[in-house]
């Protein structure tokens, strides 16, 4: 049989991720041969990139994919054209093996909640140690804030943050994502949805108490557009929580930035950082406040 592959750098990487795509021969005895290599489409998409790798794997017959994450629109659209989807994260040649050993489950659903971001090329609110639970927000948030989830996806962290919120806005640029959010959280009167440019949003000025973004700045072409955006919104003395990869991990996008990269933006802006936190093997936050 034969199986494809979203591959970075020799690791299985994502559908929208992966620099190339492999196509494997599985034969008997357990070996296997690559018998093609080609660059991911999903590299020239503009929305739901992963979509577009998985449409070229139905384009050469092939309906099984080894990816190390797959997110809810891929998903639903894997799963009505019949892909079956295995997840794996580490090196090609063990997931390669551990397919062939019968060491992988098919997955039952996506691998987490959120369209990848702002500009949908990573995804990147996966549920890995430190995300399940909201935990490492929890400090940063109190009843009655206004708080704008800024490349909020199809809204993993909307759901967390509408608890709290006065008023919470839950912008992102993607429609399919933006349509996520409608679905689930259009009930909820303290939700405003805006599919907008996060650098060029709606929403009023000063009027914010808490920003967030998580693994949406580095991909963000005007990154000095978008942090002018978000001390225009934030009221004096309101926060940014800013999650990104951390530079040294295989996994996510191929262009990361270290706290200290992000610093460098925020801090032409008025911004003092506050404090950092490793908040899961492949991720940090940094705080920011505006004090200008």
């Amino acid at each position: 049989m034969k199986i494809a592959i979203s591959v970075s750098n020799g690791f299985v990487s994502g559908p929208g991720e992966g620099d190339e795509v492999w196509i494997v021969e599985v034969e008997d005895h357990g070996n296997y041969k690559l018998i093609e290599q080609y660059e991911n489409p999903a590299r020239y998409a503009q929305q739901i990139r992963g979509v577009f790798m998985l449409r070229s794997l139905l384009d050469r017959g092939i309906n099984t994919v080894i990816l190390s994450e797959i997110g809810p629109p891929g998903y639903r659209w894997a799963a009505e054209k019949g892909i079956r989807i295995y997840i794996f994260e580490g090196r090609v040649e063990d997931a390669i093996k551990a397919f062939i050993e019968g060491k992988l489950t098919e997955a039952q659903g996506p691998t987490h909640g959120e369209h990848h971001g702002h500009y949908g090329h990573h995804d990147h609110h996966r549920h890995i140690e430190g995300f399940e639970t909201y935990d490492f927000l929890k400090p940063y948030v109190s009843n009655g804030m206004a708080i704008a989830d800024l490349g909020c996806g199809s809204g993993y962290y909307c759901n967390f943050f509408k608890d709290y919120a006065s008023r919470l806005y839950c912008v992102d640029v993607d429609e399919a994502a933006i349509n996520e959010v409608r679905r689930n959280f259009s009930n909820y009167g303290n939700v405003v949805i805006l599919n907008e440019d996060i650098t060029r949003a709606s929403i009023p000025s000063n009027s914010i108490d808490l920003a967030f973004m998580s693994n949406v700045f580095h991909d963000i072409e005007d990154k000095e557009a978008a942090v002018r955006e978000v001390s225009r919104i934030l009221k004096p003395g309101g926060r940014l929580l800013i999650i990104e990869f951390k530079k040294d991990v295989v996994f996510g996008p191929p262009f990361k930035l270290s706290p200290d990269e992000v610093e460098q933006y925020f801090s032409r802006e008025g911004f003092v950082r506050e404090g950092y936190g490793d908040i899961s093997p492949y991720h940090y936050m940094l705080v920011f406040k505006k004090v200008r």
